[in-house]
């Protein structure tokens, strides 16, 4: 068969698969939006200096991480519900789940945003310090971030997974360059942290009736005509997993950020977020390599194919091994041309970034092993640790970053991460008898336990 005619089958087998186009598109906004996150990194720490960018970032961390518990685990449980209401042609469950979640998740992060500016005020003392008004207006749009969370997943249970992340992903990052750049070119001796929150909130609001539409023209035509009928205590109830374990990596991702903002300023934060964004990129690979491959890890280990599997998971970690090192050693070598993209006072963080790094390349190294777990039955196994080391990472936060400060963050975050990351290895290695090092024992000698 020529490699014409391959090409046209897998494309037409592309065309007709919502699902592969979903993924794809998918995998294409999220690199565009990386993209997009870095400009925008750039930008604003370049117009604001370290200070204003700290201000700015800490709030918008606030918001973003508040939104979590806010959502009560709806923007995940709503993706499995309407999957399974669709199949069934349950339409006035469908349309009652939409709509009660809606009321739930607004009544909800009102309240989280009351309870939070009152918290900020009592911190402030009553000074409406340039952090605390930050903090306020954050928390007004935080509402607007949990209900576009939730209708995204309402649109990937419709299988509209690019439409549904394209608001987010690609809208809302372009509305906050074109209006801060605008700001900045018309009156830049007025832009300050507290404009860029309001233009992160326009853009926030405005594709949240973007999204917000998508889904009324996404929906069937069934469930706008159907009855509203509500299950609304066992939708809560069944969306509380969904929420205990999505907050894993979201308190993970952000400790370091608000803790370090808590404890030293918000200036730290501004100094601290271009190294942990950095990091970031060395991850980028594993995320990439460890949803592809979740489903041939299944399949291969339920047909009880362990030499396959090894095989598969050695060539796996090589290619994520390598990659990685590639992305780590660049930031190592041109760290300092790497910060001073940011400005020439974020070159003061070289060390932090080197530490970040090295531990990222470590973990990232051996970080298919946690997906190993979570495709072979040992879910639970993975989200006990993911909590044990999310609160050693908090622990650690709240021991090394009075003393180091932005270095104490990125110590506690690589010891937690390493944590983890050895942990799932040995545990891969004890459960299993795989070997998801670099080295990749032969299936032959391994005797799964």
């Amino acid at each position: 068969m020529s490699s014409a005619r391959i090409a046209s089958i897998l494309k037409s087998k592309l065309a007709n698969s919502p699902l592969a186009q979903g993924i794809v598109g998918a995998f294409g906004l999220r690199l565009v939006y990386t993209g997009l996150s870095f400009v925008i990194s750039i930008l604003l720490a370049r117009v604001l200096g370290t200070l204003g960018f700290g201000t700015y970032t800490y709030a918008v961390v606030w918001a973003y991480f508040l939104s979590v518990p806010a959502t009560l685990g709806f923007d995940n449980f709503v993706v499995r519900e309407i999957a399974v209401y669709q199949s069934q042609s349950n339409w006035p469950l469908m349309r009652g789940l939409l709509s009660w979640a809606s009321k739930a998740v607004f009544v909800f992060s009102v309240t989280i945003a009351l309870f939070a500016i009152l918290v900020a005020w009592i911190l402030d003392k009553g000074a409406y310090s340039e952090p605390f008004i930050g903090i306020c207006l954050a928390m007004v749009l935080m509402p607007a971030l949990s209900l576009r969370n939730v209708r995204r997943g309402a649109m990937r249970g419709l299988q509209n997974i690019t439409k549904g992340l394209l608001p987010e992903l690609l809208i809302d990052p372009l509305i906050l360059i074109t209006l801060t750049g605008t700001a900045y070119l018309i009156a830049p001796q007025h832009l300050s942290a507290l404009w860029v929150i309001v233009f992160y909130g326009i853009g926030t609001v405005t594709t949240l009736f973007i999204l917000n539409r998508f889904l009324i023209r996404s929906l069937p035509t069934a469930v706008k005509l159907a009855p509203t009928y509500s299950k609304g205590k066992a939708w809560l109830t069944g969306a509380f997993p969904f929420l205990l374990i999505e907050s894993i990596p979201i308190i993970n991702a952000q400790a370091d950020v608000l803790m370090l903002g808590a404890l030293k300023g918000v200036e730290a934060v501004g100094l601290y977020v271009p190294i942990s964004r950095g990091a970031q990129l060395i991850t980028f690979i594993l995320m990439a390599v460890s949803s592809s491959l979740a489903p041939t890890i299944a399949k291969t280990y339920a047909d009880k194919r362990l030499m396959d599997l090894q095989q598969t998971v050695t060539k796996s970690v090589r290619v994520v091994a390598g990659v990685a090192f590639l992305f780590a050693a660049a930031l190592i070598v041109c760290g300092n041309a790497y910060l001073g993209l940011f400005g020439p006072g974020f070159v003061a963080g070289q060390r932090a970034l080197y530490l970040l790094c090295v531990s990222t390349f470590i973990a990232t190294s051996i970080g298919l092993a946690r997906g190993i777990l979570n495709m072979t039955g040992h879910e639970r196994f993975t989200a006990t640790l993911g909590w044990i080391t999310t609160t050693l990472n908090i622990v650690l936060n709240l021991i090394l970053i009075p003393r180091w400060g932005v270095e104490g963050a990125a110590l506690a975050t690589s010891i937690s991460l390493l944590v983890g990351a050895f942990s799932s290895l040995i545990a891969v290695r004890q459960k299993l008898g795989i070997d998801a090092t670099l080295m990749g024992l032969p299936a032959k000698t391994i005797k799964p336990k």
